[in-house]
């Protein structure tokens, strides 16, 4: 049987069944999910450097021609 536990958000006395109290639960997701979209812009900031890279690689020989 699932015995009640102390959340384990620092300087937290609430008691649950998880890992964290409701509270601190919404807080951890939603900081996990901020990193998450950082990564995803980081990725996609990546992404475009390496096309825009790619675009002006595959020009420069074009305009050496002329």
């Amino acid at each position: 049987m699932p015995m009640l536990h102390g959340c384990a958000f620092p300087g937290c006395s609430t008691f649950t069944l998880s890992t964290y109290c409701v509270e601190h639960e919404l807080l951890v997701r939603a900081v996990k999910e901020s990193e998450r979209a950082q990564a995803a812009d980081a990725s996609l900031a990546a992404d475009t450097a390496l096309a825009a890279d790619a675009a002006l690689t595959a020009a420069a020989p074009e305009a050496a021609a002329s």
